[in-house]
């Protein structure tokens, strides 16, 4: 699982790069992602509810983003969009600031587990720290 997972954003990473950093500008953005001061990330993240029909799979993870850039901008991002020459992302966050996110199913898993973790009440620490360790068991 983790090597299909792993295929499928290498593949969102070089249509992103075919694109041009990170594809289409969004129908619409909400606002600003960085209603967040400390964020690294300062663009918005895309609205959940004006993706398309067939990104219905994307929507919990970026509503998450949404929810909580704070957090979400804490957090490496584990499908390697930070090392891309192409994308120079900052951070999990900026995944959701374009349609990036919809076709990476890291990017996705762990925004959604940063959302569950928020929810129940955990610190941004503990997330960050519990996410990275649950992404990064499979690298080397």
């Amino acid at each position: 699982m983790k090597r299909i997972s792993l295929a499928i954003c290498a593949a969102a990473l070089a249509a992103g790069a075919l694109r041009g950093a990170d594809g289409p500008a969004p129908k619409k953005a909400s606002e600003k992602a960085a209603g967040c001061s400390t964020c690294r990330e300062t663009k918005p993240v895309l609205d959940p509810a004006e993706l398309e029909d067939f990104d219905a799979e994307s929507r919990p993870a970026y509503a998450a983003a949404k929810k909580y850039p704070e957090t979400v901008d804490k957090i490496h991002c584990y499908c390697g969009c930070e090392q891309s020459p192409n994308l120079h992302h900052k951070s999990l966050l900026t995944c959701f600031t374009s349609l990036h996110a919809t076709g990476c199913e890291i990017c996705r898993g762990e925004a959604e587990l940063a959302g569950k973790m928020k929810d129940e009440g955990s610190a941004d620490d503990e997330v960050k720290k519990v996410v990275e360790a649950f992404y990064d068991k499979g690298k080397s």
